[in-house]
């Protein structure tokens, strides 16, 4: 089987974000099985980057949703605000795109489409003819848009979201959802049947020690993704004073991509926004606990699964937690700022319980998270799909 993947961005193991890892794993998975096309959009920071892996065949456009100039400005206007586009999507056209679907479909010939993130539904009429297998990631961020343009924006764009997805997800022959919640909202929406894609992440053989860690809790995201602004700046204000209240020298570090988004926290007490850092598993075995809870977005939560991966144990509220079914000897699920506080507190104070819930986290990820039996159950999803859009017989 050929699996022509489009992803907004690159798919990567070593990404700093958690699309680009949770693909990264995916497609290692599926490689084992399949043969595997890549059509990427690339970011600034990726314009040194070869997508190395297990690509038969590639091809990338560049990132067309940032720019300062009058030119850029205008042509987003243009797309958002008379094409009717929502502003992510419109930031993720590339008008140089569907040619390339062409050139992949002459050269690479694939059986099949897997399309990846909702801004990239845009490109499903160009993959007509192609059995589609299309993943949205975050049925939530249609339906809680911000445009950091005002309200009156917000309400266009909501607007705009609902109709895309209405116009755009029936297109494909298949879609997926990563979590329950999500599936429901989108089968919802659109009236299509909608399936469930299990969470995975890669499981490293040697597990962190949050025992041997400072009384130190983290925070992973990338900052330009709204959720994870608005969870730093509740953490900030309203949970990080009660850790502190009862452990002064507890800290709060934030890690990850775009932290210009979060300057405005820099120099309270306790926080350090670390940026970037390549080596995830270094970063992670400098925290006792990943404080994880977030209040807006949909989807199932990279931060938290790969902290438990890597035996670092969660603190998280239900949205945080949504997606991933681990044990409560590991993660922590509760809701108010003074309830996070405290089951911060419970691993931070005691370095022997940290030790214990690490151990059970990384035992949970062992068992429970495999690339391979996910990319195993999507090679099955895109032979009926496969099948279903030639008119064959599932059961043939």
């Amino acid at each position: 089987m050929r699996i022509l993947l489009v992803s907004p961005f690159l798919p990567d193991t070593a990404a700093p974000h958690g699309g680009g890892l949770y693909l990264g794993s995916l497609c290692e998975g599926l490689a084992r099985h399949a043969e595997l096309g890549l059509l990427w959009i690339r970011r600034t920071e990726d314009a040194a980057k070869v997508a190395a892996g297990p690509w038969r065949w590639q091809a990338s456009v560049p990132y067309a949703g940032s720019g300062n100039h009058l030119g850029h400005k205008l042509r987003m206007l243009g797309l958002w605000g008379l094409r009717g586009k929502p502003l992510v999507v419109a930031k993720h056209w590339h008008p140089d795109l569907p040619a390339l679907i062409r050139r992949a479909r002459a050269e690479f010939a694939p059986d099949v489409a897997m399309v990846e993130l909702a801004q990239m539904a845009q490109y499903l009429p160009h993959l007509a003819g192609v059995p589609t297998l299309f993943t949205d990631h975050e049925a939530g961020a249609p339906l809680q848009p911000v445009t950091d343009l005002g309200a009156h924006a917000d309400r266009w764009d909501a607007r705009s979201w609902r109709h895309y997805v209405r116009a755009h997800y029936p297109m494909a022959t298949q879609v997926q959802a990563l979590t329950i919640e999500d599936a429901g909202a989108i089968r919802a929406a659109t009236g299509v049947d909608v399936r469930r894609r299990m969470p995975l992440v890669p499981v490293p053989p040697v597990p962190v020690r949050p025992g041997e860690a400072p009384p130190r809790a983290l925070f992973l995201g990338d900052y330009d993704h709204h959720p994870n602004p608005e969870a730093a700046r509740v953490l900030v204000r309203d949970v990080l004073p009660l850790v502190r209240r009862e452990l002064p020298g507890a800290e709060l570090w934030f890690a990850g991509n775009n932290q210009h988004r979060i300057l405005d926290l820099q120099g309270i007490p306790g926080v350090k926004l670390v940026g970037l850092v390549p080596d995830l598993h270094a970063l992670l075995s400098q925290a006792r606990l990943m404080l994880g809870p977030l209040w807006s977005g949909g989807g199932f939560r990279m931060k938290g699964i790969t902290s438990l991966a890597h035996g670092l144990p969660v603190v998280t509220n239900r949205l945080g937690a949504q997606g991933v079914d681990a044990p409560e000897s590991c993660r922590a699920v509760v809701e108010s700022p003074a309830e996070l506080a405290a089951a911060a507190l419970r691993w931070l104070r005691d370095p022997a319980a940290a030790a214990g819930a690490g151990a059970a986290a990384h035992a949970w990820a062992r068992g429970s998270v495999s690339a391979d039996a996910v990319a195993r159950q999507q090679v099955e999803l895109l032979r009926e799909v496969t099948l279903r859009a030639r008119g064959g017989s599932v059961l043939g």
